[in-house]
């Protein structure tokens, strides 16, 4: 009985580990003022969309938002206002990078 309760074990441990590190999607929404212009919305989603860990982005231009799914596991919301800071535009009261 011995063996069967080592395999046991080393499956429960396998499926509790497994769980541990499964992917939690996240939903963000960003304030960018001046995103106002259908080709301003796509030029943010198509810099955001290269970000590993993104799962779907949206816009709202009346608004002014991007509402963003993301993968918390694999990258953070800071990493995603840093791309849009650097792509030119201001977001949630952080100011736009400065292209020198």
């Amino acid at each position: 009985m011995k063996p069967f309760y080592r395999i046991a074990l080393s499956a429960a441990l396998l499926l509790v580990a497994s769980s541990c590190f499964r992917q939690e999607a996240q939903t963000a929404e960003y304030f960018v003022p001046k995103m106002s212009t259908p080709e301003a919305a796509t030029y943010l989603q198509n810099r955001i969309k290269r970000i590993p860990g993104i799962i779907d982005i949206s816009s709202n231009l009346k608004a002014h938002t991007l509402t963003v799914r993301y993968e918390s596991d694999i990258i953070r919301i800071m990493n995603i206002e840093e791309t849009i800071a650097l792509a030119g535009y201001a977001v949630n009261n952080r100011p736009q990078h400065s292209k020198n």
